[in-house]
């Protein structure tokens, strides 16, 4: 029989003698098939998160936390370039790293499911229009799915603010919703209930997270996760929250987010658009990324740990409140100090981006965000003209009932 006969042959002999195998599916790269700027299969399903399973108990979370983008505007904190929001999607992308849902969060934080090992849960606060107009876009190419923490008295369509119809159109597109309560107190508004008794307080909580919960739920359907405007938690929000029918809360405190966390005070990196070191810290999943301590308490150090041997602010064992001006390290004390090799580094957010005052020879950090974290341990390390190695390390108490330090 003639070559060319035989090779249909063969092709039907290998089909029908496959029987009920399964042929691979194929998931090409969504950079490398793009079709009129969307990907052609999304970076992440919803349904089943991309990557290698792994225990519960091996699995790590960066929670990131958004809030303005422009391209124009001025950078701040509170405001990202977009341009720049894009280029971290990416940097997520190439990681390796899988963009979960909120609801595959959950799942995994309060029940049974697996996730991959290093994975991302995207959130974005207030509800600005550029979330809507600019942020939207991008994660709708990317296919990646997203976690709106909204306040009520935001969704007018006013000025910067999103409308609930924009909203509703990203739900279809990967969003999901959770309150950031109606009016979006600070907390010195908080204090001023708080003064004014428990009743006058539970009030107010009342208003603003449950009445939050229940204006969210008529327009967008079923809530069950807050965020802390803000980040300022006091003991009766936490009592009163699951009674409201919340299942977990976001704080502002930055950390990777394991099976041990309080779901009532779950860590979060608030990404700022003026420090990109904010990102960087998220996305380092090594195990070295924080700093050990080895009290008792997380932020603690043994109370054998010798005191540095120059003045530092704040002071070994002080406690100080929430809004911490600057951790500061007065080294013109020692001399041969290499100042270019000085390094600082705190518990919950690792090594951080000290300057150093010449004419002072003092090294200083200022928190971006106020601390709730009960306890903080700050490590000092440096090189003397010689090379010869030191370091200090010193800790102090939060508590958010304390008076603001004042610089």
């Amino acid at each position: 029989m003639k070559t060319y006969l035989l090779l249909p042959l063969l092709l039907l002999w290998v089909l029908l003698h496959a029987g009920a195998a399964e042929l691979p599916v194929l998931n090409p790269d969504p950079s490398e098939v793009a079709v009129g700027g969307a990907p052609l299969v999304p970076a992440v399903s919803t349904e089943q998160p991309a990557g290698k399973l792994v225990p519960r108990d091996r699995t790590r979370v960066a929670v990131l936390g958004y809030h303005n983008f422009s391209e124009t505007k001025p950078v701040t904190e509170m405001c990202m370039r977009s341009s720049e929001f894009r280029q971290q999607m990416e940097t997520i992308r190439r990681s390796g790293c899988t963009v979960i849902s909120m609801r595959e969060f959950l799942e995994w934080l309060l029940g049974s499911r697996e996730l991959p090992a290093r994975c991302v849960l995207i959130t974005l606060d207030d509800g600005w229009k550029s979330v809507y107009t600019d942020a939207y876009p991008i994660l709708k190419e990317y296919g990646y799915p997203f976690h709106l923490f909204l306040y009520t008295s935001y969704l007018s369509g006013r000025g910067d603010s999103m409308t609930p119809a924009q909203i509703r159109e990203m739900m279809e597109h990967g969003a999901t919703v959770g309150s950031h309560s109606v009016t979006h107190d600070y907390p010195k508004v908080w204090k001023a209930y708080e003064a004014q008794g428990p009743e006058a307080y539970a009030r107010h909580i009342d208003a603003e997270i449950g009445g939050s919960f229940t204006k969210l739920g008529e327009l967008f359907g079923s809530i069950d996760t807050y965020c802390f405007p803000g980040g300022y938690i006091t003991p009766p929000m936490l009592e009163r929250l699951p009674g409201y029918g919340y299942r977990a809360a976001f704080t502002v405190v930055p950390g990777k987010v394991g099976i041990g966390e309080n779901p009532f005070q779950i860590h979060r990196y608030m990404v700022f658009g003026n420090d990109p070191s904010i990102f960087r810290h998220a996305m380092d999943f090594r195990p070295t990324a924080s700093v050990p301590t080895t009290g008792r308490e997380p932020g603690t150090l043994p109370s054998s740990t010798p005191l540095p041997p120059f003045s530092v602010s704040p002071k070994p064992q002080e406690t100080v409140g929430c809004d911490i001006p600057a951790i500061t390290a007065s080294m013109g004390e020692l001399s041969g100090v290499d100042f270019s090799s000085v390094r600082m580094a705190v518990s919950g957010f690792g090594r951080v981006p000290a300057k150093l005052d010449a004419n002072t020879r003092t090294v200083q950090w200022t928190p971006p965000m106020r601390v709730y974290m009960p306890h903080l341990s700050v490590h000092i390390s440096w090189n003397d003209s010689d090379g010869t190695a030191h370091k200090a390390e010193w800790s102090f108490a939060v508590d958010p009932a304390a008076a603001p330090k004042q610089p």
